[in-house]
């Protein structure tokens, strides 16, 4: 048997053909495969997790309605926007029933914090230490939500008998109407 030009070429091709089916067929088809897994792989990992998160909440629907009690009862103590010259009243007869000065009361801009914003006020108030401690303390029941950020105590030079003078900045949280 005589292997000519002919014979050469087909042999070339039929050795060509399986190699071609590897690069063009089969080497993007395995990379399409390992993309896959790996894309399952990072999913079953999403799973794993999200599986150890619920596993610790017994009843998820239980749980959404404590945090939404929770919510509603926190969003009634926030009072409306043309409530706040009521607290803002009841702090200043609350300071005068523990027979504290007040020297300055102001209000700033209200800070907004997204749907709720916070009026700062900031206070002076003359007076007996045991009485400013009985006006934090009654600040402390009243129904609303209120911070004191900063506090500045010092002692009042110009009385001989105990007397304190406190600088302090009071928000009150309320509820924007946008």
């Amino acid at each position: 048997m005589r292997i000519g030009i002919r014979e050469l070429i087909f042999f070339l091709l039929l050795l060509a053909m399986p190699v071609a089916a590897y690069l063009f067929v089969f080497e993007p088809r395995n990379q399409q495969i390992e993309e896959a897994m790996q894309e399952i792989h990072q999913k079953e990992e999403k799973l794993v997790q999200l599986e150890a998160a619920t596993r610790n909440i017994a009843d998820l629907g239980k749980e959404i309605d404590q945090l939404t009690e929770a919510i509603s009862m926190f969003e009634e103590k926030l009072p409306a926007e043309r409530e706040v010259d009521v607290i803002l009243m009841q702090v200043w007869e609350m300071a005068a029933k523990q027979s504290l000065i007040s020297k300055s009361i102001r209000t700033d801009k209200p800070v907004d914090s997204g749907q709720y914003a916070a009026l700062p006020i900031p206070m002076t108030i003359v007076g007996d230490f045991d009485g400013f401690y009985q006006f934090l303390l009654e600040l402390e029941k009243l129904p609303r939500i209120t911070r004191i950020p900063r506090l500045k105590l010092k002692k009042n030079k110009k009385s001989n008998q105990g007397q304190m003078v406190a600088d302090f900045v009071l928000n009150i949280f309320f509820e924007e109407f946008k």
